[in-house]
């Protein structure tokens, strides 16, 4: 049995542990701020019924509309983090990626933005919801593509293997990087560093949810030559060792082998 196997499982029980404290938190505040954002919704709009001024009605209409977008972000948080609906089945992880490269190996530019594949050949299946496994990858490589517009272009490389019982998936970009001091912050909800109304703040929030329903591991670091990789890893489909560490954790609590 390998230590490196039992350390990931011991971190996806950390994962847990955390989005459950994140859902907990979330969902109370998303209810406590549903009812006063339905009462400004539906006061506005009587208002702006009425009879006010042009400008006044003008005004209201901003109230309408901050309020209503408001309230989609707080829609939204809800049904993440009931993580309701979804379906697992078997699908391989390099059939989703080849739906974003069409071609493994051949790159695509866009503003400047070069896109590479470098998938390992063969299946790497894993039990998942083909949606939200949709959104994650779709989000990471919007967020590295953000990443180069500040740099008016450069090179993301999108790589799969298989290690171990574990399927590895990394985007990896050349631009700038992260700040050393928000590498600890970036899967927070509500944390972004974009202007204020670029950006929710949800996206790397998401991933982070929709990795750990998937009882899978995520996590950013900075390059060496410059950029950022993010990392996805994910338990390979019917893994019989995946079954017998996660029972062993649960005896023993540690990393002790026999």
């Amino acid at each position: 049995m390998e230590i490196t196997d039992l350390r990931k499982l011991q971190e996806q029980s950390h994962h847990s542990q955390l989005l459950a404290t994140l859902r907990e938190m979330m969902t109370g505040i998303a209810n406590e701020v549903n009812n006063p954002l339905g009462s400004i919704l539906l006061y506005s709009q009587l208002l702006m019924a009425g009879d006010v001024s042009p400008q006044t009605k003008k005004d209201l209409q901003v109230i309408h509309d901050e309020a209503r977008r408001a309230a989609s972000v707080i829609s939204y948080v809800l049904t993440f983090y009931r993580q309701e609906g979804s379906e697992f089945h078997c699908i391989d992880i390099n059939t989703i990626l080849e739906s974003y490269l069409p071609t493994p190996r051949n790159s695509e530019t866009t503003c400047n933005i070069t896109i590479t594949s470098n998938l390992q050949g063969g299946p790497l299946p894993i039990k998942g919801d083909l949606s939200q496994l949709n959104q994650l990858f779709t989000n990471l490589i919007l967020n590295a593509e953000e990443a180069l517009k500040r740099t008016d272009g450069g090179h993301i490389t999108v790589t799969t293997r298989r290690e171990g019982e574990w399927a590895k998936i990394s985007i990896t970009d050349d631009g700038l990087g992260i700040h050393p001091g928000n590498l600890r912050q970036i899967f927070y909800p509500f944390f972004t560093t974009k202007q204020a109304g670029e950006g929710s703040g949800l996206g790397l929030s998401t991933c982070y949810g929709i990795v750990t329903n998937h009882k899978g591991l995520i996590y950013a670091e900075n390059n060496e030559t410059g950029g950022a990789t993010f990392t996805v890893e994910l338990p390979l489909a019917n893994t019989q060792k995946e079954v017998q560490i996660t029972e062993d954790i649960e005896t023993t609590g540690s990393l002790i082998t026999q």
